[in-house]
């Protein structure tokens, strides 16, 4: 088996290609990534081959796909920001379309793409949503019609040209590994840790542990059903919830009463009409904004029992991303 793995400098990323590469040999391994990327730590120095590219230059993905048996698919845009909608498009379209040409073209065996909760339909209220749940999101959420079309980009080519690909559509990603201090996943963590979140959301949303999404996508290689979608998620939870159990394995107050989404729904319309005039990323949007009321659950039976897996406990989810966050920023700054 040889590997290519897209976005291999983020966060899942992070996390798989150790896998993979204490699995199959680093010789097996490929990564391609944009120019300029940090590697991150868990596999620097690791004499994998490294091709650096845009997700949509097709000419030089179609390069880096010659010779592969199997492709997972990582990279991608997460952006709630109106302004960014064709960046949007481009990734996680365009992109999508490029790989899958090239996945085509290289006749592989399989084709992981590795797209987002946000690519299935919602529900608001709880009710439990699964692989089957038509999209439905309003358009105002560019980055879930991002999402959407990419991966129908996917399962049209299944269909029609017979691609061996299967899709995994994982929840909130937390955990530990997250080298990337500006995420929101690590901001939640940064709040907490400094006493500057005060408040919660409203809603409630899926989570999946980093480490089940690369194992699963290890899985995914020789597991599953072609042309199927799978969601990954660990567990459902209020965001409430989710910052309670940040305060308890931080040991850090926290202050979860929680923020009406009509308040942060008109702080997003301001904030991003005058992002027009800064052409600075607001800090919040008006989509998300009305998705921090919402709650939406998932179903992960589908994914446990194709995957023979046993999801992490949330609980030792944040734990380890505790440690993870207190040993690689609050105590490194504190140098």
């Amino acid at each position: 088996m040889r590997i290519l793995v897209t976005g291999a400098t983020g966060f899942v990323g992070s996390v798989l290609v150790p896998r993979l590469i204490r699995r199959f040999g680093a010789d097996r391994v490929s990564v391609y990534v944009l120019p300029g990327d940090r590697v991150p730590r868990t596999w620097e120095g690791e004499p994998v081959e490294i091709i650096q590219g845009d997700i949509t230059d097709g000419e030089r993905l179609a390069r880096a796909c010659k010779g592969r048996s199997h492709v997972i698919h990582l990279a991608g845009l997460i952006s709630y920001w109106r302004r960014d909608y064709e960046r949007l498009l481009r990734v996680n379209r365009d992109g999508v379309r490029c790989v899958v040409e090239a996945c085509l073209g290289a006749r592989v065996e399989r084709l992981v793409h590795v797209s987002s909760v946000g690519a299935i339909g919602f529900k608001k209220r709880g009710e439990l949503i699964d692989e089957n749940t038509p999209f439905n999101w309003p358009p105002i959420f560019h980055y879930m019609w991002s999402k959407s079309l990419g991966q129908r980009v996917v399962e049209g080519a299944a269909r029609a040209a017979g691609l061996p690909a299967i899709i995994l559509n994982p929840a909130s990603i937390m955990g530990p590994g997250d080298h990337n201090p500006h995420t929101p996943h690590n901001k939640v963590y940064d709040g907490v840790y400094r006493g500057r979140l005060l408040g919660s959301l409203s809603g409630g949303l899926g989570v999946v542990d980093v480490r089940d999404v690369a194992a699963i996508a290890e899985k995914a290689l020789t597991a599953g059903r072609v042309g199927e979608s799978y969601l990954l998620v660990g567990a459902n939870l209020t965001y409430s919830e989710v910052l309670r159990l940040v305060g308890r394995n931080s040991g850090r107050p926290v202050y979860p009463f929680r923020v009406p989404a009509a308040v942060l729904t008109a702080a997003g319309v301001i904030l991003e009409t005058a992002s027009l005039l800064t052409r600075r990323q607001p800090l919040i949007t008006r989509s998300y904004g009305a998705l921090s009321g919402w709650t939406t659950f998932y179903d992960n039976g589908k994914s446990r029992r194709d995957f023979n897996h046993a999801y992490i406990p949330i609980d030792r989810t944040i734990r380890d991303a505790c440690r993870y966050f207190e040993e690689n920023f609050l105590r490194r700054s504190a140098r």
